[in-house]
């Protein structure tokens, strides 16, 4: 059933550091966020990957923190993420994230949520516990949050934060868009049970659902052979039951004249198994970019022959980007 209210809107950074180079290119980034009313960034310690710490550090020269905007940081993760998730290692990482946020330089500012950005197999869980909510109680952030933890994992360690009492994760990470809807089966009902949010990353398939994809031609995207940040979506996506899903959703919105991004975020904002209190992170390399992305949001709920079309289109690809 589609909704009039929808998640909240929070711009991704992850390509600031990448697209967004300079003090100057990011301050035009922030009026142009503001314009538009958003006011929530997502970034991590590693942000952008090719360049980790560059994001956060972008985002404190032109004083994102100062001007007003939430910030939402991630822990310092490795390949595996073993002994990244250390009482040490979490004060070095959200020490290094602040001071390059500049957070010291705004009286009472905070993280709004810090994320153990992936699970941490080396260290007991008892003792990321111990760490995270030693960090609370100096008031580093606001809510405590996971990405890439199982359902089992984050159900053990909300017990463990229960029984010490300790604030427990309140907000999980992870990925969901019109192609990769597992989590609402493996996932969902251990976020609602607890009282956990859900932001969804990559809402448009790490850019498979933009339209500038096909099965024969991935030069100039991300999916493109030697394209380190774009492997994983090319594993999950370049598959020809993918492409064929594709086929299939443009032959119901192009008669309608629906773009293949604004189709995937209506979806996501007013046709998932999201709520309001649930928010979705657009990232852009360019302004323009979230303008285009935004005005799609607000053109409102689809139809519901649409709706249901592209939800037979999901089940036909179920279980094929997971």
């Amino acid at each position: 059933m589609s909704k009039t209210a929808h998640p909240e809107i929070i711009f991704g950074g992850a390509s600031i550091g990448s697209a967004y180079t300079t003090p100057e290119a990011v301050t035009g980034l922030l009026h142009s966020l503001k314009t538009l009313g958003i006011r929530r960034i997502d970034t991590a310690a590693r942000y952008p990957p090719t360049n980790p710490g560059a994001s956060e550090k972008l985002l404190g020269e032109a004083g994102a923190v100062r001007d007003g905007f939430t910030i939402d940081s991630k822990i310092l993760s490795s390949g595996d993420g073993k002994g990244t998730l250390t009482p040490l290692a979490i004060d070095k990482s959200v020490y290094e994230s602040n001071s390059r946020l500049k957070m010291h330089e705004t009286t009472g500012a905070h993280l709004n949520v810090l994320y153990c950005h992936m699970p941490d197999p080396q260290t007991p869980l008892e003792e990321q516990a111990d760490g995270l909510h030693a960090m609370h109680k100096m008031g580093v952030y606001e809510q405590l949050g996971v990405s890439n933890f199982s359902a089992e994992m984050l159900t053990e360690f909300i017990a463990i934060c229960e029984r010490k009492g300790y604030t427990p994760p309140t907000v999980y990470q992870g990925q969901y868009n019109l192609m990769c809807r597992g989590v609402e089966d493996t996932l969902f009902p251990t976020l609602r049970k607890h009282g956990v949010t859900f932001n969804a990353f990559s809402p448009l398939a790490g850019g498979f659902l933009t339209g500038r994809l096909s099965a024969n031609e991935t030069q100039g995207t991300r999916f493109a052979d030697g394209n380190v940040m774009g492997q994983s979506y090319k594993a999950q996506y370049d598959k020809k039951e993918m492409h064929d899903a594709i086929d299939r959703l443009n032959t119901i919105i192009d008669a309608r004249g629906i773009s293949k991004i604004e189709a995937s975020l209506r979806w996501i904002f007013y046709h998932s198994a999201l709520g309001e209190q649930d928010g979705v992170i657009l990232g852009a390399s360019k302004p323009e970019q979230i303008v285009g992305n935004v005005e799609a949001v607000q053109k409102g709920p689809l139809s519901d022959e649409v709706v249901s079309a592209m939800d037979a289109i999901w089940h036909s690809v179920s279980g094929k980007a997971e």
